[in-house]
């Protein structure tokens, strides 16, 4: 495995964690793989380790090249940094490298959680701005903010809009999703009392309207932050923790990728 770093034009990082390509083995072996850009929870206050490692070493281990964005937070967000737009480089810069990341451009996902969540959604409902390469393949999401209205988490919503009116609307998800929307995999639990479950069901009566392609699961047990939900980041929920079998499942499905 190779680690490498490269630094968007506001000067945050993104980090990847790259299989060695084993195509040159020849009989079948792996050369360029689907990819997943992670992007941790935190309020858009600050960057979640519960949801940075745990979840790289799951996904690298699933066969997956994984990145990690680390995002604009906090004072970064007041100072115009956005995001949205950072993910959208990153995407941009992964395709325009795939050859040397040994990644298939045509099979680079984001998976966000809380508000990193937001912050994956928000491109796969405004990607149009950015051009054709901005656009992800697929967007799993886990306990995302999704909403700046009435269930909304009032830090992620005071971070990102910093109480702008027009700001509030862009950042309303639910009311932005369009029929150019990647496939969707959703998930969060009936338990979560930081970013309440009616985040993810007013997004799933939003990706339903339009013909979305989607797919949903809302568990019963475990509080907000779940991560892997193992006892790593001291959140055991064993039937939680099915998310992560069905979310690779569906992603492989997707991607038409085998181990």
């Amino acid at each position: 495995m190779e680690r490498i770093e490269h630094i968007l034009s506001d000067g945050k990082k993104v980090i990847g964690y790259i299989h060695e390509n084993l195509g040159k083995l020849g009989k079948g072996a792996y050369g360029l793989r689907p990819a997943i850009v992670v992007l941790p929870g935190g309020g858009y206050s600050y960057r979640s380790m519960r949801e940075n490692e745990p979840i790289v070493l799951e996904f690298l281990s699933r066969g997956y090249q994984v990145f990690v964005l680390e995002y604009a937070c906090g004072e970064e967000i007041r100072k115009g940094l956005v995001p949205e737009r950072e993910c959208a480089e990153a995407l941009i810069w992964i395709r325009e490298n795939s050859e040397a990341l040994d990644t298939d451009k045509d099979k680079v996902a984001l998976m966000g959680f809380s508000a990193g969540g937001h912050a994956a959604l928000s491109l796969s409902c405004h990607h149009e701005k950015y051009g054709l390469q901005a656009r992800p393949d697929a967007v799993v999401l886990a306990y995302p903010v999704v909403t700046m209205g009435e269930y909304t988490h009032q830090g992620t919503h005071d971070n990102i809009t910093g109480g702008d009116k027009e700001k509030e609307k862009y950042y309303s998800l639910e009311t932005q999703v369009t029929s150019s929307i990647p496939p969707v995999f959703l998930w969060h639990t009936t338990q979560d009392r930081s970013v309440p479950p009616m985040n993810s069901i007013s997004l799933l009566l939003s990706l339903e309207k339009v013909g979305a392609v989607y797919e949903y699961h809302m568990f019963q047990k475990g509080k907000h932050g779940l991560s892997t939900c193992r006892n790593e980041v001291g959140s055991p929920e064993e039937r939680t923790e099915a998310w992560i079998a069905l979310a690779d499942s569906w992603l492989k499905d997707l991607f038409s990728f085998r181990q």
